[in-house]
């Protein structure tokens, strides 16, 4: 990949981005490159950027906005349509791609996010049904706080995120990049081999509890019917906007010495280092109901 010069001022944030993705090599022969690397990729990044959700939409973005295109690169033959770009795209070692990109997330943003969202989500538009493909499914992680994508895995079918969620959780440790965290996960990933990894990374975990682990939740739900008042730290907030009120109270109970007692079932789940069990409950006025 060629150089870029973009016009922005020294260590750009987008200039910083397309340095480390001239990582990637363009194998094609130079004689029948009607579309540089470069340019497919600064496409890529725009249309991203301006919420295009598929190669489609970024294709059609890049036709639109040509001119301002052409402000950074050439672009001689100007830009492809989005059957050609999935194809190009395709053809990218996402490995390295991910890679790059995590660089250029800990360049620009240097400090450790204090709070970690992972979550998994399905890519509208990336089946292919002529090939019997289903949609791409994507696990990432958001830094909550800095409202910042730290990283993504992509699987096959939602029931396979469980096996992203270790893989991801490797990659954001490395160099200390989760110490002193706290990671927040779906019920999807309640188990001690996930919540030990994140310990692992000098982290803390906060997983969600659901009807996958129906015998947990209801000694959960039983705590908090059963404790007097008094053993319950309680939290409440309010939340106005988009035509709704939301009101939210988060419970808390520390005395869970029951659930680290030897008097447990043979098998039971156990999740490590344990401090506290939350209950959190909304409730959403909206104009026509609640």
């Amino acid at each position: 990949m060629e150089d870029i010069s973009l016009g922005f001022g020294e260590r750009s944030r987008l200039r910083v981005l397309l340095e480390g993705l001239s990582q990637i090599v363009d194998d094609r022969p130079a004689h029948k490159v009607a579309y540089p690397l470069a340019e497919i990729l600064l496409l890529a990044v725009y249309g991203t950027i301006a919420d295009c959700d598929d190669y489609d939409a970024i294709a059609d973005w890049g036709e639109t906005n040509l001119d301002f295109l052409r402000g950074f690169l050439p672009y001689h033959h100007g830009t492809p349509c989005g059957r050609w770009l999935t194809i190009m795209m395709n053809r990218i070692d996402p490995g390295l791609f991910s890679a790059c990109f995590g660089d250029w997330v800990r360049a620009c943003w240097p400090d450790r996010p204090d709070l970690v969202a992972i979550d998994g989500k399905t890519l509208r538009g990336s089946h292919d049904r002529s090939a019997g493909r289903p949609a791409l499914h994507l696990v990432s992680a958001f830094a909550t706080n800095a409202r910042l994508v730290l990283g993504q895995e992509a699987v096959r079918e939602k029931s396979n995120e469980l096996s992203a969620i270790p893989v991801l959780l490797e990659r954001l440790a490395q160099d200390g990049g989760l110490e002193g965290a706290v990671v927040s996960l779906d019920a999807i990933a309640c188990n001690p081999a996930v919540a030990q990894a994140i310990l692992e990374a000098k982290a803390d975990y906060l997983l969600a509890v659901k009807a996958n682990q129906p015998t947990l939740r209801a000694e959960i739900e039983a705590a908090f019917a059963d404790l007097p008042a008094e053993a319950v730290e309680r939290h409440a907030d309010i939340d106005k906007g988009h035509g709704r009120i939301e009101r939210r109270e988060a419970a808390v109970v520390r005395d869970i010495d029951w659930l680290h007692s030897e008097r447990r079932f043979p098998g039971e789940l156990r999740l490590p280092r344990l401090v506290a069990i939350v209950r959190v409950e909304s409730r959403t006025e909206l104009k026509d109901r609640c």
